[in-house]
C-alpha cells in the first residue's frame, strides 16, 4: 500500500480518537462539573462516541481508535508491526487534542467548580477535576470522596488495589477486543460480514455496557490513548503530580493493563471460537439444531 494511504490512515485514527474522547470525556465533564449526567448517561455517551468515531473513519483506517485494538491486530491478525507506532501516536495525539478542547471549552465551569469546592489544580484532592480527562482507581465519584477533601481520597484508595484495578481492566478490555474480533471475522456467521456498518453500533453498545459495569472500579479506561493523551495534557495544564505519577504512582496501569487485556482477548477468541468456526465453515457443517419431537408421536393413543 502506498505510503500516502498510510498517512491518511494515521490522520483518520487521530480524528476518530479525537471524536471518541471529546464525546466520552465530555460526558464525564458534564457529569462532574454540572451534575447533568449520571453513570448511565455517561456510559451511553461513551457508546455513541465509539459508534460515531468508527462510522466516520472506519472506511479508511478500520477505526481502531485504540492502541489495544491496534496491537491485538498486529499480534493476531495481519496488521503490519511497522505501522503500529504511527497508529498509536495518532491515537494518543487525538486524545490529547480532545482533552485540550474540553479544557478550553469548559474552562469557566472548571474555574467555578474549583472555587466553589476549594479545589486547587495540582494539589491533593484535585483528582476530582482531573478525572474529567483521565482515569483513577477507584473512581473518586463513587468511592465516597468528598470534593476537596484529601483525607477521604486517601481512605478511598483502599477500596481498589493495584492488582484489582489491573485485573479489572484486563478483563473488560479482553471482552471488548474479543467481541470486536468476533464481529469483524469473515469466518463467523454471527459476525457482521454481510452488514459491516452494524459492527460500529454493536461495539458502541458493548462499550456502554462495560463502562456502566466497571466505571466505579477504575473508570473503565479500555483504551491506553483515552487515558495517556489526556493525562499528558493534564500534566501540562497544571495538574502536575496528580497526572504524573498520579496520587498513587499508578499512571502506567491503565495503558499497560488495557494493552495486555487486548492481546489476551484476541487470543481467547481465536483459540476458543475462531478455529472451530473456520472448521465448520470450511466443511460446510451446519451447527446441530435441538431435536423437535413430532406432536403426533407424543399424543396419547389410548382413551377411555
Amino acid at each position: 500500500m502506498a505510503e500516502e494511504y498510510w498517512r491518511a490512515k494515521y490522520v483518520n485514527e487521530l480524528v476518530g480518537t479525537f471524536i471518541l474522547v471529546l464525546l466520552g470525556d465530555g460526558a464525564v465533564v458534564v457529569s462532574v462539573l454540572t451534575g447533568g449526567f449520571d453513570l448511565f448517561g455517561v456510559a451511553v455517551l461513551w457508546g455513541f462516541a465509539v459508534m460515531f468515531a468508527v462510522y466516520w473513519v472506519g472506511g479508511v483506517s478500520e477505526g481502531h481508535i485504540n492502541p489495544a485494538v491496534t496491537i491485538a491486530n498486529a499480534v493476531w491478525r495481519d496488521f503490519p508491526w511497522k505501522h503500529v507506532p504511527g497508529y498509536v501516536a495518532s491515537q494518543i495525539v487525538g486524545a490529547f487534542l480532545a482533552a485540550a478542547t474540553l479544557f478550553v471549552t469548559w474552562s469557566g465551569y472548571y474555574q467555578q467548580f474549583s472555587q466553589a469546592n476549594n479545589v486547587v489544580r495540582g494539589e491533593p484532592g484535585s483528582s476530582i477535576t482531573g478525572m474529567t480527562l483521565w482515569t483513577f482507581f477507584p473512581n473518586p465519584a463513587f468511592a465516597g470522596v468528598k470534593v476537596g477533601d484529601f483525607e477521604t481520597l486517601q481512605e478511598a484508595a483502599f477500596l481498589v488495589s493495584f492488582p484489582q484495578a489491573f485485573f479489572s481492566e484486563v478483563v473488560i478490555t479482553a471482552i471488548l477486543v474479543a467481541v470486536i474480533f468476533a464481529l469483524v471475522d469473515d469466518w463467523n456467521p454471527m459476525g457482521t460480514r454481510a452488514t459491516p456498518g452494524l459492527a460500529a453500533a454493536l461495539i458502541g453498545l458493548l462499550v456502554a455496557a462495560l463502562v456502566q459495569y466497571e466505571a466505579p472500579i477504575s473508570m473503565a479506561a479500555l483504551n491506553p490513548a483515552r487515558d495517556l493523551g489526556p493525562r499528558i495534557f493534564g500534566f501540562i495544564a497544571g495538574w502536575g503530580e496528580i497526572a504524573f505519577p498520579g496520587p498513587r504512582g499508578g499512571w502506567w496501569l491503565p495503558a499497560t493493563s488495557t494493552t495486555v487485556g487486548g492481546i489476551i482477548g484476541g487470543g481467547l477468541y481465536d483459540v476458543l471460537t475462531r478455529r472451530y468456526v473456520k472448521r465448520l465453515e470450511e466443511q460446510d457443517i451446519e451447527p446441530e439444531e435441538p431435536a423437535v419431537h413430532d406432536e403426533e408421536q407424543e399424543r396419547p393413543t389410548g382413551g377411555s
